[in-house]
């Protein structure tokens, strides 16, 4: 084993409470919501600052994308959640909170006088948006929801390992289907590159078949690291992570970035537990904490304000702020509520209660 690999323990510190509403962090691992933190929080600055020499939205999505494919990997492949409860409890995250927002984007719609049909909230709430209708385009089409593109990417992403959980039990047999995936979206982005212009080959990789190399390589990694027990030094994610950050600047090959980030970024979030001071308290750093645990919430609703965040007072600033607000309003008075409604009301079982 390389130095690079040595048996590690460290205690965690997670934030307990932040204030009379706030959700209690014990049964969550604090880590994993300040990695969500990150995520949305690099959304949020590549779409309020405008930046053209970094692909910093970019990497935001794709941060979330290694960890829900960590995330799921255990869900299905080590503790084998039935399908039933998988299914309920991943559409009542998602479901209410996205038809509440697609409502009040439409409503936007209606009051700027865009034009649109309903095509195309029929295919945003199917997750088939990425694919139909082709025209318009999908980030010209109104109303301002473009970035539902990778709830698509996570929804198909997870549709394809339930389908492996039900038909696949010797966890070697998996790890190789999830890694041929990773290999085959390469693949594919690969021939994409080779045969398309830049701006329509930078506009494929928001399709599933290109991005899906984030999540499925994450989750074979998760099955590989508990199989052989590997545990890094403390300052591999830290540095994974920078070097990743590195591969997002604009001067980088595209090709290249998709190649290695999956591998970079899907190593460092399986292995948070593991990372130095440095990084375990930005990621346990509370602000940070609950960015992560509203993360869905803003990640709808900021749309709206960075498609319109010119008629705001204050402009792009406003937007950012706006987002995290009526995000946060949004999680704690619909998305947790409801989802909590469901999850008890038709999958009440305590072995799941608590699991992010």
């Amino acid at each position: 084993m390389v130095n690079a690999f040595k048996n590690i323990s460290l205690d965690l510190h997670p934030l307990k409470s932040f204030g009379k509403h706030f959700t209690s962090f014990d049964s969550r691992v604090g880590v994993w919501d300040g990695w969500r933190g990150l995520a949305i929080l690099l959304v949020l600055v590549g779409h309020f600052t405008f930046t053209q020499w970094i692909w910093e939205e970019r990497m935001g999505v794709d941060i979330f994308f290694v960890l829900s494919g960590m995330l799921m990997s255990n869900i299905l492949f080590i503790d084998r959640m039935q399908m039933r409860d998988f299914y309920i409890r991943r559409l009542s995250r998602v479901i209410p909170t996205l038809l509440l927002f697609l409502c009040a984007a439409y409503v936007v719609s209606v009051l700027l006088r865009y034009d649109f049909s309903i095509s195309e909230f029929i295919a945003k709430m199917l997750f088939i948006r990425s694919y139909f209708p082709a025209d318009p385009s999908y980030f010209s089409a109104t109303p301002p929801t473009g970035h539902l593109w990778s709830l698509n990417v996570e929804e198909h992403s997870y549709f394809i390992m339930s389908l492996l959980s039900l038909f696949l039990f010797k966890r070697s047999t998996i790890i190789f289907a999830l890694i041929s995936i990773y290999l085959l979206s390469v693949g594919i982005n690969f021939y994409h590159y080779s045969i398309m212009p830049s701006a329509e080959f930078e506009e494929s990789l928001i399709r599933t078949e290109s991005a899906i190399g984030f999540i499925a390589f994450s989750a074979a990694y998760h099955l590989i690291r508990l199989k052989y027990s590997i545990v890094v030094r403390p300052f591999i994610p830290g540095l994974l992570l920078l070097v990743a950050l590195v591969l997002y600047l604009r001067v980088v090959p595209i090709w290249f970035t998709f190649l290695v980030c999956p591998l970079l970024l899907g190593i460092a979030a399986n292995h948070l537990k593991d990372a130095s001071g440095a990084l375990q308290k930005v990621l346990t750093f509370a602000p940070m904490q609950l960015l992560g645990l509203m993360s869905y919430s803003i990640y709808l609703w900021q749309q709206i304000f960075y498609k319109l965040y010119y008629v705001l007072p204050g402009g792009a600033f406003t937007g950012f702020l706006l987002s995290i607000v009526v995000g946060a309003a949004s999680y704690y008075f619909f998305e947790q509520p409801v989802r909590k409604y469901i999850n008890q009301r038709w999958s009440p079982n305590p072995q799941f209660n608590g699991r992010p």
